[in-house]
C-alpha cells in the first residue's frame, strides 16, 4: 500500500495542476490510467502524479506556442540570424527538445508498464502469458523411451 504522504486525492490534483474535472478525466484516460481505490477513496499514486505533472507541463508549453501572438506568421519579429556556434547550440537545443516530445508517449508506456502486474493485463495478453511460461518451462512427462519409439515409429511411416 502507499504511504499516506504519497497519495494525492483527484481533488487536489485538479487544484494542483490547475485544471477543471474535465480535463483531469481526459488526461487520465489519454495516458491510460485509473485512480486507485482505499474503500470510498479514490487516490493517484506519487507515479501516477508525476505522469500527469509531465503531461501538464507538455501541454502547458504546447498551449504557450499555440496562444503567443509573437509566433504567427507575419508578426515574427526581426532579430539578427545566429551565426556558427550559436547556431548550432540552437539547432542542438531544438533538436534535444523534439527528441525529448518524440520520447514523451514511449516513456510514458514505459512508466505505465512498469507500475502494472499480471492482474493489469488484458485475457488476451495473460493468455499469451501463461503460453510463454509453459514453452519455457514445459512438464516433461515422457520418458526417453517413449520419445524415441514415438519418433521410430514418424520415421517407419515415412519410409512405406
Amino acid at each position: 500500500m502507499t504511504p499516506e504522504n504519497e497519495r494525492t486525492t483527484p481533488e487536489e490534483a485538479m487544484e494542483l495542476l490547475g485544471i477543471e474535472k474535465s480535463q483531469y478525466y481526459a488526461r487520465l484516460k489519454k495516458l491510460g490510467m485509473k485512480a486507485k481505490r482505499d474503500g470510498k477513496i479514490l487516490y493517484l499514486d506519487e507515479e501516477q502524479m508525476q505522469l500527469l505533472r509531465d503531461y501538464n507541463q507538455a501541454e502547458n508549453a504546447i498551449a504557450l506556442i499555440d496562444d503567443s501572438p509573437g509566433l504567427t506568421l507575419g508578426n515574427i519579429p526581426q532579430v539578427e540570424e545566429p551565426a556558427g556556434d550559436e547556431r548550432d547550440d540552437i539547432m542542438r537545443q531544438a533538436a534535444e527538445l523534439r527528441a525529448q516530445q518524440l520520447a514523451m508517449p514511449d516513456l510514458i508506456k514505459l512508466y505505465l508498464a512498469a507500475g502494472m502486474n499480471e492482474s493489469d493485463l488484458p485475457p488476451d495478453l495473460r493468455e499469451a502469458l501463461a503460453a510463454t511460461r509453459t514453452a519455457a518451462n514445459p512438464n516433461i512427462k515422457k520418458s526417453a523411451a517413449t520419445i524415441a519409439q514415438s519418433m521410430l515409429q514418424e520415421y517407419r511411416s515415412h519410409q512405406k
